[in-house]
């Protein structure tokens, strides 16, 4: 019996490693998506910079928005003779009135299509005195990326709770059907009529907490060490020991008279 509780414990804890990659896989990738959105600033250009500095006041402090600054024209100027060996030009460019330019650049996790319309309506409010320039084509790909990989994690997360519960209640009933000799030979013998059911209770004890803690355990081990870039959600921990508690509970009905 305890070599088959032994053998749970390390199936379920197998399986929620798995479980648990799954997480960390997601968040990973999901990163680097955001990542990619973070990288593709939003450039708005406008003759007049007043109209830049009030449209910065009202939009710097929205979470969506990492960074606004605002480039003056002078240094337009000066970086296009930098970037382009200019300086035969540089009186000739000077010369000449350049808009001032100001860059946002975004917090990828949060700036998705509502925050995308919200900002498009402010924008709207100061045409035509400001343009701005997006790469809408490639948000709306990356948009996509992690919609699609969303929707994969929220199937095998799923699935995942499916396995839980078909291995942990298949186990436990295949263990405990097979102890049925033992414990027949320990009533007639003059044990317990309880015990069974007490030790099918610690058993679920372990086979509940074991597997869990350790997983806990690796998952914190590696964020203490700075081994691990991304977080899972404490929560999900919670969710993993709640499907085993419940395939647990299943494991006991469906045995029924076989713990007495």
């Amino acid at each position: 019996m305890k070599k088959g509780i032994f053998f749970q414990i390390i199936v379920i804890f197998i399986t929620l490693l798995s479980w648990n990659l799954l997480h960390l896989g997601y968040e990973f990738q999901k990163d680097v998506f955001e990542n990619s959105v973070s990288d593709s600033q939003m450039m708005i250009l406008s003759m007049q910079e007043n109209t830049l500095e009030q449209l910065k006041s009202r939009i710097e402090k929205e979470d969506y928005i990492n960074e606004v600054i605002i480039i003056q024209d002078s240094v337009i100027a000066q970086t296009l003779i930098s970037n382009y060996d200019l300086d035969d030009s540089n009186e000739i460019l000077r010369s000449y009135l350049l808009p001032t330019a100001m860059q946002i650049s975004f917090n990828g996790r949060k700036f998705q299509i509502e925050q995308k319309l919200e900002l498009e309506r402010t924008l709207l409010e100061y045409t035509p005195e400001v343009i701005h320039y997006f790469d809408v084509a490639k948000w709306q790909s990356i948009q996509n990326k992690i919609t699609i990989l969303t929707n994969g994690y929220y199937i095998a997360f799923g699935g995942f709770i499916v396995f839980m519960l078909f291995i942990s209640i298949f186990f436990r009933i295949h263990f405990e059907m097979k102890s049925n000799t033992f414990w027949k030979i320990f009533h007639s013998s003059g044990g317990h009529f309880r015990k069974r059911r007490k030790q099918f209770f610690v058993n679920s004890l372990y086979i509940c907490f074991i597997p869990i803690i350790l997983n806990f355990a690796i998952y914190y081990a590696l964020k203490y060490f700075q081994l691990l870039s991304v977080e899972i959600d404490y929560r999900f921990f919670g969710i993993e020991l709640l499907t085993i508690i419940i395939s647990s509970l299943f494991a006991g009905l469906a045995l029924g008279e076989n713990l007495k």
